[in-house]
């Protein structure tokens, strides 16, 4: 038996259908996202769109000018800030589930504003809403699937995000081929209107999902996590008290963090939270700038300048699959790689891809059949790899890497770094595209050349990690090639090993808990 049929059993057999059911319902609100990327990219080279909203040039033929152009991808950003900052204190108030909730109706009268525009300005503002609900559910997404995931599968389904991501920018991206001809304006409408297929999907099943063990416990009721926990794990892990002792132990290093750390916003750049916000940070600009966001925000318009026509559409679908499949093959490795591998190899491959496209494409002011197929077949493979190395990375690390206490402020300062690295891309980017063409390719070839290096010298590797147990690893003062081997111990250690399938350490806790309850009725 190969190491890998070895080890997939391991991890997914701590997946129960209810936990599985539960995560995909979250998800739901990462399609919200990947429906407008999608779309959105392949939109601004839609005839009917540019007839809309567009000015005609002097030909009489529908463009859309640069800033406006600009101005309409990056101000939704702005909204998405907002909902970053907001999601912490939503989530703290009213649970995943409510937050959800919020981020969903949101997200409806945000589409509402986007479909009913008859001016480019009331198109932008409808995004804008609709991107407040897109930074509550990037946080709160990645978040609770961490939360409710046991520690050896946790890259699967908190990394999934980015996955389900990548099915949305495809399903909008094939809308956009879909009416690629179509001058009315049903033919951007359309598309925009699918944005309320998840929305209203999210309303109709959050009900059924269970509240966060974690957020349950920081709020006092036991019980209640107690009864959500066991739902979600294995009924044999239910009857031999598996359960019950990981949430002691859940519990017991919860209320030890409630007790001694005040969890401000300030406090993530103190300490040792310092170093885990600035990882953060950096992921998130990284993911928007390594090319990802360019691919993602302007592949269409880019084929199109290079007078590929119609066919720009369906090379932006196959793009946006490449996309799918990386993240896929991402998911499934986080758990038996480990995170540390894919972001440095993953980023070697997208540096060589962008140095060849921008090589060969940039060398000649004509370039011929062969070359054109090559460079357009290396910006087509780029987003697999984009994904594999920091996109689902940076959504994994920023929902683990905060710990017990600063998880969800963490997350949420780096989703607002994503933010700014985002506008920052999409407004200048239209500027630079007319003028560098291909070369564009060697600025983000550069971004991916210094992932690599930075990824050796200060990524960790936090696989099959409690949450928990990621405070004492980075407490440990430790080097970013020292984590894997690190071996930890007391509450968090035995959390980790419950999490990761270990029974014995399981009975052990139990045990232990047993005779120290005797021990006081004793007394």
């Amino acid at each position: 038996m190969s190491p890998l049929s070895k080890m997939l059993p391991k991890a997914w057999s701590q997946i129960t259908p209810y936990l599985a059911f539960n995560c995909c319902v979250f998800l739901l609100g990462a399609i919200i996202f990947g429906i407008d990327t999608g779309s959105f990219g392949g939109l601004q080279a839609l005839p009917s769109f540019l007839n809309d909203f567009g000015v005609p040039d002097q030909n009489g033929v529908y463009e859309m000018p640069q800033l406006r152009r600009s101005l309409m991808n990056s101000l939704p950003w702005i909204g998405k800030i907002l909902g970053c900052f907001s999601s912490d204190i939503l989530i703290d108030r009213l649970g995943f589930k409510n937050t959800m909730h919020v981020a969903a109706g949101v997200q409806i009268v945000g589409v509402i504003l986007e479909i009913s525009a008859n001016h480019w300005m009331q198109f932008t503002i409808g995004r804008d809403v609709a991107y407040f609900a897109v930074g509550l559910v990037e946080n709160a997404v990645p978040s609770y699937n961490a939360e409710t995931s046991p520690a050896a599968t946790r890259g699967l389904l908190s990394g999934s995000i980015m996955f389900v991501t990548a099915l949305g920018n495809l399903w909008g991206a094939g809308m956009s081929r879909a009416y690629a001809t179509e001058t009315s304006s049903k033919g951007w409408m359309i598309p925009t209107g699918m944005q309320f297929i998840p929305a209203v999907l999210i309303l109709i099943f959050i009900p059924f999902t269970p509240e966060s063990p974690r957020w349950l416990l920081a709020k006092g009721r036991f019980d209640d996590a107690k009864r959500s926990l066991d739902k979600i794990r294995h009924k044999y892990e239910v009857e031999d008290g598996s359960t019950t002792a990981e949430l002691n132990a859940m519990n017991e290093l919860v209320q030890e963090s409630l007790a001694t750390e005040e969890g401000g916003w300030l406090d993530i750049f103190r300490g040792n939270y310092l170093r885990r916000t600035w990882i953060a940070g950096t992921l998130f600009a990284i993911h928007q700038s390594n090319g990802n966001q360019f691919v993602q925000s302007y592949a269409a318009t880019f084929y199109v300048q290079q007078g590929l026509g119609a066919m720009s559409f369906t090379y932006n679908m196959i793009g946006q699959s490449m996309g799918i499949l990386g993240c896929l093959v991402g998911v499934i490795l986080f758990d038996i790689t480990g995170r540390r591998p894919l972001l440095i190899y993953g980023s070697v491959v997208c540096t060589f891809l962008l140095f060849l496209a921008s090589g060969i494409g940039g060398s000649t002011s004509n370039p011929g059949q062969k070359i054109t197929h090559t460079m357009i077949s290396c910006f087509m493979i780029f987003p697999a790899f984009t994904r594999i190395a920091a996109t689902n990375t940076a959504f994994l690390t920023g929902a683990e890497i905060g710990g017990v206490r600063l998880r969800k402020k963490i997350m949420a300062f780096g989703l607002c770094v994503d933010v700014a690295a985002a506008f920052l891309v999409t407004f200048v980017t239209p500027y630079l595209l007319p003028i560098l063409g291909v070369n564009i390719g060697w600025i983000f070839g550069a971004v991916c050349a210094f992932t690599v290096v930075w990824g050796w010298f200060f990524f960790p590797e936090l696989k099959n990690r409690s949450l928990e147990e990621v405070d004492e690893l980075f407490r440990a003062n430790l080097k970013a090639w020292q984590f894997n081997k690190y071996k930890t111990y007391g509450t968090a250690a035995t959390l980790t090993a419950i999490q990761n399938g270990d029974r014995d350490a399981a009975q052990r806790a139990t045990a232990e808990e047993k005779a120290v309850a005797t021990q006081n009725e004793a007394i």
